[in-house]
């Protein structure tokens, strides 16, 4: 498959080619990151099962066509009634929602998000019963936010993070990321699952662009005998490695490519 479009980055940990347009609104003093009243587990119940997964699931095979592979790997791990941390290269809108309607279903998805992704006036409540669970950006809101995430934990559900950050569209490399995403499981003892999402031509419709494929690990665990920074970047190793190995190793086709703006369009990618 040609190389459809070229993207010139300066900073890979900080460059964001999402272009969705939203304008950041920062999150209220004292924000309920989690809500435990009935009425509020009714209606999210019956907006994320009934509204929000269904309608995601036949959005995303639609534009996406996406499939995965490894998905036994999630149904042999026996997590019993405790929940787990799932991390994923970022290569589209589309990934916050391959993982929970494909892979994860009938356990519930919360997304770690930027305070951005729930910034539209109006539907913020919308988006948070649906699973949008967005990072403090204040001090005061940061003990809320890490309250709802063991919580979530405690109750069995899946927290989803894309320790990438930005979204590269259909990008066939995996960027840098550093250990601070992976100390919430480190902390809670809880288990870790990589998916790694790739692309690859269509068998018949050449011209479309390239289906996503998701590629899912053996669970990852913490080693709760050593030090909490330590089992955090042990973590982060094991889920880059996977990464890395998967996105290399497979027919991952490169229908952007990504470079830095000192090389030039006809210099191949690292």
């Amino acid at each position: 498959m040609k190389v459809k479009k070229t993207i010139y980055y300066s900073d890979p940990l900080r460059d964001d080619f999402a272009g969705n347009g939203i304008s950041k609104k920062p999150l209220p003093k004292k924000f309920r990151f989690y809500h435990s009243n009935l009425i509020w587990f009714i209606f999210s119940s019956l907006i994320y099962y009934v509204i929000a997964i269904p309608a995601l699931w036949i959005y995303a095979k639609i534009f996406f066509s996406f499939r995965i592979v490894g998905k036994r790997r999630l149904r042999k791990a026996h997590f019993g009634t405790h929940g787990f941390f799932v991390y994923g290269n970022h290569t589209s809108n589309g990934d916050a929602m391959f993982i929970p309607t494909g892979l994860i279903t009938p356990r519930r998805t919360y997304v770690v998000c930027s305070d951005e992704a729930v910034s539209i006036r109006g539907i913020r409540w919308l988006e948070m019963m649906a699973g949008a669970l967005p990072l403090p950006d204040s001090a005061e809101n940061t003990e809320g936010f890490l309250e709802a995430v063991e919580k979530h934990i405690r109750h069995g559900d899946a927290i989803l993070i894309f320790p990438e950050a930005h979204i590269w569209p259909y990008s066939a490399r995996i960027r840098p990321f550093p250990d601070q995403s992976f100390t919430y499981p480190a902390q809670l003892n809880a288990p870790v699952i990589a998916v790694c999402t790739t692309y690859e031509e269509h068998r018949f419709f050449k011209a479309r662009a390239p289906r996503a494929v998701l590629h899912v690990s053996d669970p990852f665990y913490p080693d709760m005998a050593k030090p909490l920074g330590e089992r955090a970047h042990l973590l982060r190793e094991a889920v880059y490695a996977f990464l890395v190995d998967t996105s290399s190793s497979l027919d991952n086709v490169e229908y952007y490519r990504y470079l830095p703006k000192k090389e030039t369009a006809e210099t191949p990618p690292s």
